[in-house]
């Protein structure tokens, strides 16, 4: 059958291999029956393919043969079947909810082997002295079949390996002393694993048989799982939503940023009692309207003598004047009338906590805003994409806290304006105990974008024997694998694949969560961080919002922009779980 494969890493003269086996799973009698996808080999014949596979054919042969039968309606004689025909091998019986996906039909076993080869090989071979007149040829096809067979192209191979001495295949002589294969090798479990590196794999599938899935590295394998689609085009950059306004003078700027009307135009006539009216020019000394009552005058200072600024004073009772040269620079601007406007003036930070998680806003200008009982956060910037996400805008308004965000471009300045949401918070925070390890290690790596496999079988060689256990496996990609073991492989077991070469993470008992992930940190290629702190836009630091969450956040370390893994005991708003999703960040709840 088509098998997907990954060869293990480890030094000669250990062989390792780790692969997914895709099965069929038919009904009989109304049972599920686990059935393996073969396909027919040169010299093949049913009573030895079935006798030597499954639980059904060990236990009772007639019934095997009766679910052959039925499975398999093509085959309308069992002493004949031909190469290359497709044929489907009972394995056992199923009872149900057994394996993941077994009521779909198909359904995958990961399989770990590690072999001591050349000893295997060895075990099935026998020694033979070379005659006059042989030739190898000769000899394998007298134990694997027909010279051009598939069974005879992997004789030929298992005739190099048995004797690497002999470079030339045409030039053995009399008397010379070699290894001949025993054709019973090609009933051993790790028999075609020997050949998956140098044949090309079997394209076309059987009916019921899955397809094959390569195991990859972390991201791509993640998004595999997911049902993702990948498009070679690149996705086009959303635009920003911006209310922009063309060719502002400063003061118009400010107007609109305050919340104030602009009189820059026309001419004010102000009685006094000598000399007649006097006569305010606009155009020249601009004047911001508040609703409360407030007025700014801007002037130079030679354009407006005191006795004038009394006049004006008379009739305005609420105006400041303000003197400035030439047009002054938006930021100086605003800070004068903010701090005019507020008796307290404004900040550039303040801070609270929420559900354990630490919040800090910082920002141009931070005040309070008049007969509202909110608090504005005031920045400007230089270009759309410093703005803060929307998840965290929402946020704050939340606590009484307006972000308001002023765009500033060569001949364009406006406002940021609010972005529709696209996303849904998670409804229900999951949760992972930390005295469930298995459970945490499962959850981390498979959210980092890695293969964990449940309850693998392994065989390895001990004490000159082929042993079976069970454990975990996972995958990193790029021929990059281990197993993961809570105490099920004891003693001399550990020690005998450990010498093969392959590698065991081994956590025992309950761990603290820091413990747990120190242990992984080693043994993996992921980073953690205590109590980490998101900064929430893309700008300097001085004016940007930062969230520290109290537990660990948990990366892959060769996967730049890859996924992220936040384990908090505390629950973050819903708003703040949307901000992390967007940042391709998952949350877990670590249960106290």
């Amino acid at each position: 059958c088509a098998l997907a494969a990954v060869l293990l890493m480890i030094p000669e003269p250990t062989h390792a291999v780790f692969y997914q086996k895709h099965y069929a799973v038919k009904q009989y009698q109304g049972k599920d029956v686990l059935c393996d996808p073969y396909v027919v080999q040169e010299d093949d014949y049913v009573t030895r393919l079935l006798k030597q596979r499954g639980d059904i054919s060990h236990r009772d042969f007639p019934r095997f043969l009766r679910i052959f039968k039925h499975i398999n309606p093509d085959v309308t004689d069992v002493d004949l079947i031909y190469p290359k025909e497709r044929i489907l091998i009972p394995l056992r019986v199923l009872a149900p909810g057994t394996l993941a996906g077994q009521e779909s039909g198909e359904v995958t076993i990961p399989v770990v082997t590690i072999t001591d080869l050349p000893e295997a090989l060895k075990r099935y071979s026998e020694k033979y002295r070379v005659r006059y007149g042989d030739w190898v040829s000769r000899l394998i096809s007298e134990r694997f079949g027909d010279y051009g067979t598939q069974a005879y192209k992997r004789g030929i191979k298992l005739f190099q390996r048995l004797n690497p001495e002999i470079t030339d295949l045409d030039e053995i002589q009399a008397g010379m002393q070699v290894r001949l294969p025993d054709p019973d090798v090609r009933n051993q479990g790790w028999y075609e694993a020997l050949f998956r590196e140098s044949e090309p794999e079997e394209r076309e599938m059987h009916k019921s048989e899955a397809v094959p899935v390569q195991i990859g590295s972390g991201p791509e394998a993640a998004r595999a799982e997911a049902g993702e689609a990948e498009s070679s085009e690149p996705s086009p950059s959303v635009a920003l939503p911006v209310q922009w306004f063309e060719d502002l003078s400063v003061f118009a700027k400010a107007a609109e940023i305050l919340g104030a009307e602009l009189l820059d135009s026309g001419q004010y006539y102000f009685p006094r009692p000598v000399r007649g009216d006097f006569r305010l020019d606009l155009s020249r000394t601009p004047v911001l309207a508040f609703e409360n009552g407030l007025r700014f005058l801007f002037t130079k200072r030679r354009w407006l003598s005191p006795s004038e600024q009394m006049v004006i004073q008379q009739h305005w009772k609420n105006l400041e004047v303000m003197f400035v040269q030439g047009e002054p620079e938006l930021s100086a601007l605003l800070e004068d009338l903010i701090s005019a406007l507020n008796p307290e003036g404004y900040k550039k930070r303040m801070s609270f906590k929420d559900r354990g998680v630490s919040i800090v806003l910082r920002g141009q200008f931070i005040y309070n805003s008049p007969g509202s009982g909110l608090k504005v956060c005031l920045n400007i910037l230089s270009k759309p994409e410093m703005r803060t996400p929307q998840p965290i805008c929402d946020y704050l308004s939340r606590h009484h806290i307006r972000i308001r965000e002023w765009v500033e471009k060569e001949n364009m300045s406006g406002w940021l304006l609010d972005e529709a949401g696209n996303q849904d918070a998670p409804e229900k925070l999951p949760e992972v105990d930390p005295q469930e390890p298995a459970r945490l290690v499962r959850v981390i790596t498979k959210r980092l974008g890695y293969r964990y496999y449940e309850n693998v079988e392994v065989s390895f060689p001990y004490a000159g024997f082929q042993v079976k256990a069970t454990t975990n496996l996972l995958s990193m990609g790029d021929k990059a694998e281990m197993l993961v073991d809570y105490g099920s492989l004891k003693g001399d077991a550990v020690k005998a694949i450990e010498d093969t070469g392959f590698k065991i993470l081994k956590i025992e008992g309950r761990r603290e969560v820091k413990l747990l992930l120190r242990d992984l940190a080693e043994a993996l290629p992921i980073t953690y961080d205590r109590d980490p702190m998101f900064w929430a836009a893309d700008r300097p630091r001085i004016y940007n919002t930062s969230i520290e969450i109290p537990g660990y956040l948990v990366s892959a370390s060769q996967q730049d922009g890859g996924p992220r893994l936040l384990l908090t005991p505390t629950k973050p708003a819903g708003a703040l779980l949307q901000y992390l999703q967007g940042e391709g960040v998952s949350v877990m709840r670590i249960r106290q």
